[in-house]
């Protein structure tokens, strides 16, 4: 059971009509990855996810004025089909990361012939939960899951 700390912890879920097999897949591999993992707009150039415990987890996300972020971290934990435990605090074979900011653990739990996705995402202090919410966590967290669920019904 993971303990969620309301003060310091974000957490979205949605029932998703596909099984946690078919949602695996769409972390692991490149092409669905970049299909609904950022919101409109925001673009995917790059992905390595080595799903796997101390895998590399590296995106490249291209904003709409043509800033590039990159994101490096690791898989923490992964147990295939049903849970991903991944951050930032370290990186691919447990390198230290730069600047830690969040730890997120999506669980995939098989019900009623889906799977219900749960995301927490975990926060060092009130603060960086409060800076997170306010990058706008719920609406385009929302949003990719929506594209996830719309992805892995389709496949």
């Amino acid at each position: 059971m993971i303990h969620f700390d309301p003060e310091r912890d974000l957490r979205i879920e949605q029932f998703i009509k596909a099984s946690p097999e078919t949602i695996w897949r769409c972390w692991q591999e490149p092409d669905p990855f970049k299909q609904w993992f950022t919101p409109p707009g925001v673009e995917v150039t790059d992905v390595v996810n080595d799903v796997r415990s101390g895998g590399r987890a590296y995106v490249v996300m291209k904003l709409p004025d043509g800033t590039l972020m990159p994101n490096e971290g690791c898989f923490l934990h992964a147990e295939y089909p049903t849970l991903l435990v991944y951050g930032d605090a370290v990186t691919a074979d447990w390198r230290p990361g730069n600047a830690p900011f969040m730890t997120a653990i999506v669980e995939l739990i098989a019900q009623n012939e889906g799977t219900l996705y749960r995301a927490t995402v975990l926060h060092n202090d009130a603060a960086t939960r409060k800076k997170h919410e306010s990058f706008g966590f719920h609406d385009g967290w929302g949003t990719t899951l929506k594209q996830l669920a719309d992805l892995a019904k389709a496949l």
